[in-house]
């Protein structure tokens, strides 16, 4: 009787096994590729659920503490940050963003903390320098941690020189950016904080205050987070013919010009068709608000370099063209046409 009964459990369990698999079914107990490929698109899903952010001291203070410069070349403004000089200048700087990405994690958020990534790029920094190669840290600081948002943070502290007690009041901005775009997405700007606080340093007034504007905050950021995941990030896109090339945009490539086999490639490599001619000449067309993919058929985080490289590739192949992509920032697309 108990033998017969284990009999039957066993051809039970066997059917069991049978019904679930399949001609593919893989026994082992390492995963397949495919196996593997859909796991890892599970697990970027996931890791995509909240969006990941980095606070940033602001321009605007940099350029108070002496940590921004001007340089014109050839009058195109550009600007060199030096965010490692600001901790030195502004001891609380570091204890701040600490409170402030704390209190962002405690909604949810992933965090990229600028000085660990500093310290990463400061070796290629180094070797730069050394070549003479000219750097935009702000953009090697987003290539390197590649943040969904860039949360810039400016306050100061002024001090009552009237109060008996040395009362201090604190100013301060949050504003919150899109990392792709720069346009800001949402903001908080408080003043007169801590007049009646028994606290007087930065760090401990943020923390009194920041709380009752984060949820608010952290809606807007997450509703705009939804539509990006959903209609796709937003970036610019230029193709421009180099000085010295013989090849101008309205030359023909097969039946069409090239102008217009580039606009055929936006219409089906773009989120529903979605971007915006600004520019078009027989040396440079331009796009902005072009609506691009947040991730690749993979799983893997897709940006405008990655859209520059398909765009080459199209160029390439259907033109025969010789295309460098010189594309450095997460949110700007840029070839150029030798």
């Amino acid at each position: 009787m108990k033998t017969t009964f284990i009999s039957k459990f066993i051809v039970l369990g066997l059917l069991i096994i049978s019904s679930c698999g399949s001609e593919t079914t893989n026994n082992s107990l390492i995963p397949t590729n495919a196996q593997a490929q859909n796991m890892k698109k599970e697990s970027n899903a996931i890791t995509k659920s909240m969006p990941s952010i980095m606070v940033v001291p602001s321009d605007a203070m940099l350029k108070r503490m002496g940590c921004l410069n001007e340089v014109n070349n050839q009058g195109v403004v550009a600007y060199v940050r030096d965010y490692g000089n600001s901790f030195v200048k502004d001891s609380e700087l570091k204890f701040v963003i600490a409170e402030i990405e704390g209190q962002f994690a405690s909604k949810g958020f992933a965090l990229e903390n600028m000085e660990q990534n500093l310290k990463m790029i400061s070796n290629n920094n180094a070797m730069d320098n050394m070549e003479g190669v000219a750097r935009d840290l702000r953009s090697e600081l987003m290539n390197t941690a590649r943040p969904d948002y860039i949360v810039e943070l400016d306050y100061e502290l002024k001090i009552d020189p009237t109060s008996r007690n040395i009362s201090k009041t604190l100013t301060y901005i949050v504003k919150c950016m899109d990392v792709f775009t720069n346009k800001t997405v949402a903001s908080v700007t408080r003043a007169n904080i801590g007049k009646d606080s028994e606290t007087n340093d930065v760090p401990g007034l943020v923390k009194e205050d920041f709380s009752s504007s984060l949820s608010e905050l952290s809606q807007n950021m997450t509703n705009h987070f939804g539509d990006l995941l959903a209609n796709g990030i937003e970036i610019t896109t230029r193709i421009a013919v180099m000085n010295n090339s013989s090849v101008e945009l309205d030359d023909d490539c097969g039946d069409e010009e090239i102008t217009e086999k580039i606009i055929s490639w936006m219409k089906e490599n773009t989120v529903n068709s979605t971007y915006k001619m600004v520019k078009n000449t027989s040396t440079e067309i331009y796009f902005t608000s072009v609506r691009i993919f947040t991730q690749d058929e993979n799983g893997n985080s897709y940006t405008a370099y990655d859209f520059a490289k398909d765009l080459k590739k199209g160029l390439k192949k259907g033109c025969g063209l010789s295309v460098n992509n010189k594309t450095q920032s997460l949110g700007d697309a840029y070839l150029q046409i030798k």
